[in-house]
């Protein structure tokens, strides 16, 4: 990657249009869901006919700093001023506003075009967000998709039914603390599905019990399980110390992991080079600061 300064936390003009309001630390998220967009989107230009981006908890594309007048985009348009664009992009969400609000800024930009909006819950209409991966018969698409769901609200029977049969890199946001550690004991009651959808799992009680014993938090136990989830599915192993940790600006708290997975050398590669250069690209001051 090219150590030259690339923000990817980009302040525009409030456009009047619904904004979703975020944490300062969004910017951490951002930066690591570009950079990636950024190098896989270029390194794969010249190997694939299609190259396909998702982000599957999409919101209205503008957000607001939570407790300032500062606008940025979010991470669909971000996806939108790379250098080299995606063929095809997937935008969907559960708010009808927010997708209508995305889709107008998405017009403006002059991208409608490449652009697939979908409304509703993403556990529900996954076979139509699939249905836009594919492109001519027999054109095989290559994709990286993007999950920022608020809690544990993402089912892994979603990203399965994504997966299979298909070249897609995920990166999924793991609400691991602000949701899971929270609500642990809520979860834990007898007929609460939450964690089961969340990692396609019935008999997780079991293995969490097992692993409660061995002294390991649920924090630990739920990155653990989801990663050998994704291992079933021929993704390359992502352990807990290997994730992204996003912490609170003000108290310093756990908030949620980044967690990637890919089945590719080539993608750990890329994954490898946005670890090396996120950290000192925070560190940049930005123009204008």
């Amino acid at each position: 990657m090219s150590k030259a300064r690339r923000d990817y936390f980009i302040t525009i003009p409030d456009d009047g249009l619904l904004t979703r309001d975020v944490g300062q630390w969004a910017e951490q998220k951002y930066r690591y869901i570009g950079m990636y967009a950024d190098l896989f989107s270029t390194g794969m230009k010249n190997h694939w006919k299609r190259r396909v981006y998702l982000d599957l908890f999409s919101g209205p594309g503008h957000s607001r700093v939570r407790g300032t007048r500062r606008v940025v985009l979010g991470s669909p348009l971000v996806a939108l001023t790379l250098r080299d664009l995606f063929d095809t992009y997937v935008f969907s969400d559960a708010d009808e506003a927010s997708v209508e609000a995305l889709e107008a800024r998405v017009a403006r930009m002059g991208h409608h075009d490449r652009c697939r909006f979908v409304t509703g819950d993403v556990n529900h209409r996954v076979d139509e967000i699939a249905a836009h991966i594919q492109g001519a018969v027999g054109e095989r698409a290559l994709s990286f998709c993007f999950l920022d769901p608020y809690g544990l609200n993402i089912h892994f029977d979603t990203v399965r039914r994504l997966a299979t049969g298909r070249d897609i890199d995920f990166l999924i946001l793991l609400a691991l603390h602000m949701d899971a550690a929270r609500n642990a004991r809520a979860y834990q009651a007898t007929g609460d599905k939450r964690i089961e959808h969340f990692l396609g799992d019935p008999v997780w009680r079991e293995q969490w019990g097992n692993a409660a014993e061995r002294g390991a938090t649920i924090v630990e136990f739920l990155a653990e399980a989801y990663s050998a989830r994704m291992a079933a599915l021929r993704y390359l192993p992502m352990p807990l110390d290997q994730m992204v940790k996003i912490r609170s600006y003000d108290k310093n708290l756990p908030l949620y992991y980044l967690a990637f997975f890919t089945r590719h050398k080539t993608g750990l590669k890329f994954w490898k080079e946005v670890l090396k250069y996120a950290n000192e690209q925070l560190e940049l001051p930005l123009d204008g600061s």
